[in-house]
This record gives structure tokens, sequence and C-alpha cells, in this order.
């Protein structure tokens, strides 16, 4: 059977897309490739034509979750004064709607117990896609240097993050919505206190 041009480029990116959404939903130990490809419309057996193992399609699907994210963020705030920028991205990490839908959110915090036990070669890989991460969130940042939008990216979205995964461990829902608010009312004073340029301008 012949295919149209870009049959397999297409193919391979909703395997990409449907494992990113069922990692970020069971976790990596849970998942199964038959969950992936069921959920991506393709056999089983059409898995190994686009990858060598599921350690490959992990990555990928981490590294696609990532950037995923971080595009979602900014073309939301595209314009807008830096200060009211990372506010608004603050107050939807930390929101109802993210702790609820894992699926669609930060790989970081959906699977970051996994990741720390991930073996050294598929960290560095994960901390690849990491920095493409940052590279797109870091104009979000306070600072007058690169290295200050370095330290207050990494000190932020980890602690998010964390912020985050402790609110999806609790059972009481009057609890979660209460370290939701305290994360989101600390990180906005202790984030969005700086001077107002746009996105378009910090990049320049």
């Amino acid at each position: 059977m012949r295919y149209e041009v870009g049959h397999k480029d297409k193919s391979r990116h909703l395997i990409v897309r449907s494992a990113a959404t069922q990692l970020r939903l069971k976790g990596m130990e849970a998942v199964r490739l038959e969950d992936v490809m069921h959920a991506a419309g393709m056999t089983n057996g059409g898995f190994y034509k686009h990858f060598g193992s599921k350690d490959e399609i992990v990555l990928a699907a981490i590294s696609s979750a990532l950037m995923e994210v971080a595009e979602q963020l900014t073309s939301k705030v595209q314009g807008v004064p830096r200060r009211e920028a990372l506010r608004s991205v603050i107050e939807f990490y930390l929101s109802e709607e993210h702790l609820q839908h894992p699926e669609n959110g930060c790989a970081v915090a959906a699977l970051g117990s996994e990741l720390a036990r991930m073996p050294r070669r598929m960290k560095r890989r994960v901390s690849d896609a990491l920095e493409v991460y940052e590279e797109q969130l870091s104009p979000l940042m306070p600072g007058e240097s690169d290295e200050q939008r370095h330290t207050a990216f990494l000190v932020l979205f980890s602690s998010m993050a964390g912020c985050l995964t402790a609110a999806r461990a609790e059972v009481d829902e009057e609890k979660r919505r209460k370290i939701l608010e305290a994360g989101r009312k600390f990180f906005v004073q202790s984030f969005c206190e700086a001077d107002g340029k746009s996105l378009q301008e910090t990049r320049r």
C-alpha cells in the first residue's frame, strides 16, 4: 500500500503526542505501549516502525510535552508586560484546571519523582529538553542578566512543580485549594515585582 508523502512523519507525530498525554496522565511505569498506540488510533505493530524501544518514545514524549506547555504559556501572553505575563503564567500553573488535567500540563509536575529515578543516560536527554523549555520561558523571568533569569527560572518552576504535586497528593478539596492559593500568592509576590517590559522587548 502506498502512503502520501509525509505519512510516516504524521504517524510518528501522532504517537508522540499520544504518548505525551498518556505519560502525564498515568506515569511512566503504568503506561503501556498498547495505551499509547490505541490513543493514537494505530495498532501495536506499528510502534516499531517509528521507535526502537519504550525508552525512546518516553524521551520524545517528555520533550514534546514540555514544548507543548511552553508554547501554550507564551502564546497566551505575547505583548503583555513581563510582570503581568508572569503573573498569568503562575496563576495558570497553580490553577485548579492544571491540577485536574495533568495530561495536558507540565511534565515535570506530572512525572517528577519518576524523572529523578531515570538512568543517567536518559536524564541527559531530559536535561536537554528542559533547557529548551527554559529558553521559551526565560524572557518571563525577572533579572537584569541571563544568569539572574536562569536562576529565577530554576527556582520558580521547580518550586511550582513541587507545590502542584503536593496539591495533587492531597485528598481534601479545601486543603488542595489552600495549597494552590498560597503558592500563587507567594510566587507572584516573589517573582513579579520587576520592570514591565513586554516579551518582545525582553528578547531584543
